[in-house]
């Protein structure tokens, strides 16, 4: 559950390209039905040829053992007593007391050959749990293990040691009730041309009776800003790339998903990230860090949302900056808080504050950082974009480029500062404040330890 193989960078760069962002992505468990039916169907079987055979012999003689016609045809005994199960199972053969012989159905098969042979077997169709709509084959291939089926049952070990279990299953759209005739008629009308792409038999000729499991499949959500405008997709968290299709990466995150696209379109427009804090457990005094949610639960209440995604308080999101993208120091004035867009200004304050003051660089140098949600909570990913006004973070960022650039030459304090001369009174702190500490421990020892002879 969850392990999706979504190149999210890739996907971002494909927005940036047409001048735009990805603010984040959300993640649906989409409703899905395994039909598990038992089937009449003529689509020729690989074995009829042997089956022929096995009726020959009881033809002859109905005294055969099925190890006498194994040692014949160069099988095992197993797989002959297999082969009769299922000439018994089709109608084609009978026991009598001493062996086995055709039955009127076997000898119009086999010996007139004015019938098709019918196979009664057992078959898995899978149907999209709104619209009861056959899936393509994909789902019974790619996707079959993606599928989250209500039976699944996860075992984790927590905190204390203690093995306890969980249940993924949780469909955030209702099955609809799956009603026989309405499946059989789907299924049926699928062009007898076209069964071969749903991994429909193409010699189906009915469905005796059938049994169903509830399966869900991850949706995910794109919420991008483009000229101005928010747009909310599905696309495939799980979707195979592959250079030697000829497709881009963001048509292949499209191809296999669109079947989902009419019932789901409307619903995803108004959907917005929410922060939910925690209330505070009593066992402790601990400020319970707060959680980034959405508002699926109760979508059907919003009905104006398409132009929002952040559905944000100031205190709450500064508490979000605070405890998830652990930036500290932060004013409300330095945080741009807007239905469509949450951004950060860092500043000097923020930046010398901060434990990891080389990753909060790296993440301003990219303009953003990132923080994998809960899909639980229908959150997968949602964006912080950065920048800043702050001469000495502009400064800074100089100075980080420079390192990057001069990173393979043998880097001393002398060197540098001759070569950068405007860089020669605050050299350590910029490194400082870079977080080139491993740098800045090796100029230390350069400068101030005596050097042996």
């Amino acid at each position: 559950m969850g392990l999706f193989s979504l190149d999210f960078e890739r996907l971002y760069q494909h927005f940036q390209a047409q001048g735009g962002q990805l603010k984040g992505i959300f993640c649906i468990q989409y409703p899905i039905y395994c039909i598990h039916a038992n089937i009449s169907d003529v689509t020729p079987d690989a074995l009829e040829n042997v089956d022929r055979v096995i009726c020959d012999f009881y033809k002859k003689n109905h005294s055969f053992t099925p190890f006498q016609i194994g040692s014949l045809i160069g099988t095992s005994k197993t797989f002959v007593e297999i082969r009769i199960q299922v000439l018994l199972r089709d109608g084609l053969i009978k026991k009598i007391e001493d062996g086995y012989q055709l039955t009127d159905a076997g000898r119009a098969v086999f010996d007139d050959k004015i019938r098709q042979r019918q196979y009664s077997r057992t078959f898995d169709f899978y149907l999209d749990g709104v619209s009861l709509a056959p899936l393509p084959k994909v789902f019974y291939t790619f996707y079959r293990s993606k599928l989250i089926s209500e039976n699944d049952v996860r075992y984790f070990t927590g905190s204390d040691g203690e093995t306890r279990t969980s249940r993924p299953f949780g469909p955030d759209i209702v099955h609809t009730p799956p009603d026989k005739d309405l499946i059989t008629e789907k299924i049926f009308g699928i062009p007898l041309d076209e069964r071969d792409e749903y991994n429909i038999p193409t010699g189906l000729v009915s469905i005796e009776d059938s049994s169903f499991t509830k399966q869900t499949f991850q949706v995910l959500v794109a919420v991008s800003f483009i000229n101005g405008e928010l747009t909310k997709e599905i696309i495939d968290g799980f979707a195979y790339f592959s250079l030697a299709e000829g497709l881009t990466y963001y048509e292949t995150i499209k191809k296999n998903i669109r079947i989902f696209e009419n019932g789901l379109n409307d619903k995803i427009q108004n959907l917005e990230f929410k922060i939910t804090i925690p209330a505070m457990r009593e066992d402790t005094d601990k400020q319970p860090k707060p959680i980034i949610t959405s508002n699926w639960g109760e979508i059907d209440r919003y009905k104006n949302s398409k132009n929002k995604c952040f559905s944000f308080s100031s205190e709450d999101l500064m508490r979000v900056i605070t405890d998830i993208f652990k930036i500290k120091d932060v004013s409300p004035e330095s945080v741009v808080n807007e239905e469509s867009n949450i951004e950060i200004s860092l500043t000097k304050e923020m930046l010398m504050s901060s434990s990891d003051r080389g990753r909060l660089i790296e993440n301003l140098i990219r303009q953003r950082d990132y923080y994998i949600g809960n899909i639980d909570r229908n959150v997968f990913l949602v964006y912080l974009y950065f920048k800043t006004t702050d001469d000495f973070v502009q400064q800074v960022l100089k100075f980080k480029k420079l390192i990057k650039e001069n990173k393979k030459s043998l880097l001393t304090h002398t060197w540098f500062t001759e070569t950068y001369p405007a860089y020669k009174d605050n050299f350590r702190e910029m490194l400082t404040a870079v977080g080139e500490i491993d740098l800045l421990e090796k100029i230390d020892i350069e400068c101030f330890m005596a050097k042996t002879t």
